[in-house]
């Protein structure tokens, strides 16, 4: 990179693509994630020439594999954990905030687990314990749907978060782990906002004010994450973007960042690509992992300076990562 800028990004579904069983980016066959290849945004190859020095790896469970969640999230567990004894200490796990500083730019990527959608748990908070155990440091409560924690965004109804979700809430901030608001409802989201004592964020959002995809977030919503501590992950999906894509997601992208540090601060703002969590359609915000210079070069661009590209790329979530994993 230019300046030699480091990337942390709080998102993505890679792991599904390991196993071969990735239907929402519509990956077929499993994924070796050691070489280079053409069909999923990230591989080991990828990252490192990207510069990212932490990727958020999440557990994601498809509705045909409800019925046994905790049993397919702790299989991409064990894809995860496999794929670090295999890169030869160019992939690890991070537990705890001092294993960033293992992390050498364009030589090695910590990983965190995250679980998106706490089906995993299955209606119970004794499997939290389990869960942190294996390495899972942040939680998104809900995907889309709706389960025992809280109605997703997609959900019909106008309920937010159930008692176990405001519960949920409070073991995971007690254990020291990130609490994550993406793909919950409004209402949900607010409940959240209510009862945290901790920072929380938004791993992959964008602004709603600037397209008013139901994903993205209002800038009160914003606003409160930001107040918080917490961090909003802008994120490439072209949908989230801008309601017309092949006119230009890139530009539309650092729209999204200018209105989230306006809105939030230049403390607030960080990236969640969500890479190998949709389609390629032929447009996109950056082709793979290893076009993150590219993004770099265009908040320069935009007339941030080293500082302020520094802290959207990396620093901001290091900073969450560092108070929260301490």
């Amino acid at each position: 990179m230019l300046r030699g800028y480091s990337v942390i990004d709080a998102h993505c579904d890679t792991l599904l693509s390991v196993i071969g069983a990735n239907a929402i980016a519509g990956i077929q066959g499993r994924l070796n994630f050691f070489q280079r290849n053409e069909k999923s945004y990230i591989d080991l190859s990828k990252l490192l020439e990207g510069g990212v020095t932490c990727q958020f790896f999440a557990l994601f469970v498809e509705d045909s594999e409800l019925p046994r969640a905790r049993e397919q999230a702790s299989r991409l567990i064990d894809e995860f954990d496999a794929l670090c004894e295999g890169s030869q200490g160019k992939l690890f796990p991070l537990r705890k905030a001092s294993d960033l500083d293992k992390a050498v730019r364009n030589h090695s990527v910590a990983g965190l687990l995250s679980i998106e959608g706490a089906e995993a748990l299955e209606g119970s908070l004794d499997n939290l314990g389990y869960f942190y155990d294996r390495g899972v440091r942040a939680i998104g409560l809900t995907w889309n749907r709706r389960n025992p924690f809280g109605r997703g965004v997609r959900a019909e109804g106008e309920d937010g978060l159930s008692p176990l979700g405001l519960e949920l809430v409070e073991a995971m901030e007690h254990m020291g782990m990130i609490v994550d608001v993406s793909h919950l409802s409004d209402q949900a989201f607010w409940d959240l906002a209510a009862a945290a004592k901790r920072p929380f964020i938004a791993s992959h959002s964008n602004a709603r004010a600037l397209n008013s995809f139901p994903r993205n977030l209002l800038d009160e919503q914003i606003r409160r994450i930001a107040d918080s501590g917490g961090v909003v992950g802008a994120v490439f999906v072209p949908d989230f973007v801008t309601a017309d894509p092949p006119a230009g997601c890139f530009e539309a992208f650092l729209d999204h960042i200018d209105h989230l540090v306006k809105v939030g601060g230049m403390g607030a703002v960080g990236i969640g690509s969500d890479f190998d969590g949709y389609t390629d359609k032929g447009f996109h915000v950056l082709a793979d992992a290893s076009e993150f210079p590219l993004l770099a070069q265009g908040l320069e661009r935009r007339g941030y300076g080293e500082e302020a590209v520094a802290k959207i790329l990396s620093g901001n979530w290091e900073r969450l990562i560092r108070e929260i994993l301490a």
